[in-house]
């Protein structure tokens, strides 16, 4: 299996985001608290990150967009280039990273 975790890397709206493996979360009052074991990272996600963090199941990035457009009633433009700009930070820190398989 391979990753990605280039910051750099162009994101589709049809690549699947998956917490990585070497992650630890717990969420407090609706903020989940990310640990990057192989970084030594620790990473406190406000409520919408909180949210796309939870929506990184697999599930393709436009439709963690949709998701986040509804719950949150954002305008579907700014919901898709801060979601973006979110998961290459979570690919980046190795919090997450694209399921290749699934591609």
């Amino acid at each position: 299996m391979t990753e990605t975790v280039a910051s750099d890397c162009p994101l589709s709206g049809s690549d699947r985001l998956v917490q990585h493996e070497r992650t630890a979360c717990r969420v407090i009052d609706g903020k989940a608290v990310v640990i990057a074991i192989d970084q030594n990272q620790v990473h406190v996600l406000n409520g919408v990150g909180t949210r796309v963090w939870e929506l990184c199941d697999g599930r393709p990035l436009a439709s963690i967009v949709t998701q986040i457009v509804t719950e949150f009633e954002v305008e579907h433009e700014r919901a898709e280039r801060d979601v973006r700009a979110f998961a290459r930070r979570l690919l980046t820190v190795g919090a997450a990273r694209v399921d290749e398989e699934r591609r």
